[in-house]
């Protein structure tokens, strides 16, 4: 068999391989950043992070390239990076003075170049192996049972607002999940994790609190009526709560929300799911094999409710997601109403089943990704682009003037006169839309990329994503292209006047 042939044959055996046996987690896709960390106020996101490493790396080419050229024997002659910087240096130079000219050439090359050199850098780092890659793990936990406690808070405010009626059934949920499973509020902070785990093995080593006792006892003996109104709701509960041991108005308003039965339509878009990546801090998303056990994890408390079986006396005998295998104590398990609490429990057994207890669960979230997928990076640079042809314009052609085009007045006004204000409202739309053109156009190319890049290791793991990466290559390098030359362009024409002005004053001289 040829060469030839053994290349062509070795390819489809890694493509028909990577797409049946070895396949990347379903990627996670979002357009907003992911956070990363945090100083005082300020928010780094990955793409922030992404971005000084990108301003760090050509720092630190710059210092190589100037520490070579102080040497003028050796920048003679030029080798290696000083030669790659100085093609690349004289071919942009070359063209931006064909676009402008030699003396304005040299007047917007800086300023030109530092946008086309550092948008390149990004766009090529995104394509790097660690991006997407390298992480930290989101936590499900707490994300999912916080859009709970979210959902809790509307309906007590539409019940002390008058703004919600309540049903005989539904009054019967708050008094079965007050007398049967009422827990002192477990809390899913990242930082009371340790603690909640030592509260829920204590709750499923049958231990209940004085307060969990005197509430479930309370609510048993003295349940709600079935005819409140929706405005008188939550003033009962807090009665009860009260009567039961519980005077602080923060632990009242806790114990509410975290006990406060809900139905799914309250909490529709509450749903823990994703590819699994377990452990916390540094994490590197793995390969998903057809010999592995799909890592996947999924829990909807509304669809999965928890059983809980009593103890004769008020404890719990066992928690289970689905029927008990065997009865402990004298009554058989019961589903109960959804609650903050409840979903807690449920969430830590679904761990135990999946086998990660005691782990930290959801999607890794990158620490880098390509910088032009925020969106604000290419509004920041459309914003300065503006700035720039405005700052160009005033010192080529004078403030009224280059002002002038926007207002129809003044010897440099397109239209003079009526009409020529009518003209300028169209200028002054015309530069929003100018920057609106430049946010998009590279923020939808780069991240239309950086999806195409998820989706093809995706679904096969070899060959088929190197030439999405090869074509992302050239997108990057097109779009900091012209992201450059279209700021060059307007500079020029916000100019234009003046360098007309100044050829015919060089014409009469002559």
């Amino acid at each position: 068999m040829s060469k030839r042939r053994l290349i062509i044959l070795g390819a489809l055996v890694l493509v028909v391989g990577g797409f049946f046996l070895v396949r990347a987690p379903k990627p996670v896709i979002a357009i907003a950043p992911e956070f990363v960390a945090a100083i005082g106020s300020y928010t780094i996101t990955n793409t922030i992070l992404s971005a000084w490493v990108v301003i760090f790396l050509l720092l630190v080419g710059a210092f190589f390239v100037w520490r070579r050229t102080r040497n003028v024997e050796k920048a003679l002659v030029p080798s290696g990076l000083q030669n790659l910087v100085e093609v690349m240096y004289e071919a942009f130079f070359g063209i931006v003075q064909q676009v402008v000219g030699e003396r304005n050439g040299r007047k917007f090359f800086p300023v030109i170049f530092t946008i086309f050199i550092f948008l390149l850098a990004g766009n090529w780092f995104g394509l790097f192996p660690w991006n997407n890659v390298i992480g930290q793990v989101d936590n499900v936990r707490e994300h999912y049972l916080h859009e709970m406690e979210l959902s809790v808070h509307e309906v007590v405010e539409e019940l002390e607002h008058g703004e919600r009626d309540i049903s005989a059934g539904e009054v019967a949920k708050i008094n079965d999940a007050f007398a049967n499973a009422y827990f002192t509020p477990i809390h899913f902070e990242v930082d009371d994790h340790d603690h909640a785990d030592e509260v829920i093995a204590e709750i499923r080593e049958h231990h209940l609190s004085e307060i969990e006792f005197a509430v479930r006892s309370e609510f048993a003996t003295n349940p709600l009526p079935a005819n409140l109104d929706g405005d008188e709701v939550i003033e009962a509960i807090e009665h009860r709560l009260e009567a039961a041991g519980l005077h602080d108005e923060h632990e009242i308003e806790e114990a509410i929300l975290y006990n406060l039965p809900l139905e799914a339509a309250d909490a529709e878009l509450v749903r823990a799911d994703g590819p699994i990546l377990s452990g916390g801090g540094l994490k590197i998303i793995p390969p998903r094999t057809l010999f592995d056990e799909p890592r996947d994890y999924s829990y909807d408390a509304f669809a999965e409710p928890l059983l809980i079986e009593p103890g004769a006396d008020g404890s719990v005998a066992q928690l289970c997601l689905v029927e008990c295998e065997t009865q402990i104590g004298d009554f058989a398990p019961a589903a109960v109403p959804t609650t903050v609490n409840t979903a807690h429990l449920g969430f830590i057994l679904r761990l135990e089943e999946k086998g990660f207890a005691g782990e930290t669960v959801g999607h890794v979230f990158p620490f880098f990704r390509a910088i032009a997928t925020d969106v604000n990076l290419p509004l920041a640079l459309a914003l300065w682009s503006l700035i720039m042809v405005q700052f160009w314009g005033v010192k080529g052609v004078g403030l009224g003037n280059n002002f002038g085009k926007y207002i129809g007045l003044g010897s440099h006004a397109v239209v003079k006169g009526p009409m020529g204000v009518f003209v300028g409202i169209l200028e002054i739309i015309s530069e929003v839309g100018r920057v609106i053109s430049f946010t998009f156009r590279l923020f939808g190319n780069i991240f239309a990329g950086e999806v195409v890049l998820f989706i093809s290791m995706f679904l096969v793991a070899f060959i088929v994503p190197s030439v999405f990466f090869g074509l992302e290559v050239f997108v990057g390098f097109i779009q900091a292209f012209v992201f450059a030359m279209l700021t060059l362009v307007f500079a020029g024409a916000a100019v234009a006047g003046h360098d007309d002005h100044d050829e015919e004053s060089e014409e009469g001289a002559h």
